[in-house]
């Protein structure tokens, strides 16, 4: 019996460029909760039925469309991150964004890398009327041309 590897918490880390005049430099996410990364695979169908014989039943025939990528993060509003994340959305800027699989062995995915578009921003817990009661948010993610994979050497 094998027992199978996990992964936590640690192993996987989302990080940020926020400087337009750095966009390569990276950050980790501070604050963030949860993260969320969704590959949705737009399929396609039609029915077709045999040219020759037209007694054979009709069949489906599949094929892959379109492909969207796009992420969520549920974090608390830190006081360091809290400009640069609201001036992003506001802004309507490009982040390049980047999940770094840490233990990638060579010939693996050790990078996810895509340039974000955030559509929606969310700051909850704004008038919590707790005086202990975090600032929370939760923004959507669209990615602008999809991924970009990079392998462990």
């Amino acid at each position: 019996m094998a027992i199978p590897s996990l992964q936590y918490r640690k192993d996987l880390v989302v990080m940020v460029a926020w400087d337009p005049a750095a966009p390569l430099v990276y950050t980790n996410w501070c604050g963030a909760t949860s993260i969320s990364l969704t590959v949705t695979n737009a399929t396609n169908e039609q029915t077709v039925a045999d040219c020759d014989d037209w007694s054979l039943p009709a069949q489906i025939i599949k094929a892959y469309g379109a492909q969207s990528i796009t992420a969520s993060v549920a974090a608390s509003l830190t006081k360091a991150g809290r400009d640069q994340l609201i001036r992003a959305a506001l802004d309507q800027r490009e982040l390049p964004i980047r999940f770094h699989l840490i233990d990638a062995e060579a010939g693996e995915i050790e990078y996810i890398d895509g340039v974000a578009l955030l559509p929606s921003l969310n700051i909850e817990n704004i008038g919590a009327t707790d005086d202990n009661a975090v600032i929370t948010y939760t923004l959507n993610i669209d990615f602008k041309n999809g991924v970009e994979l990079t392998e462990a050497s």
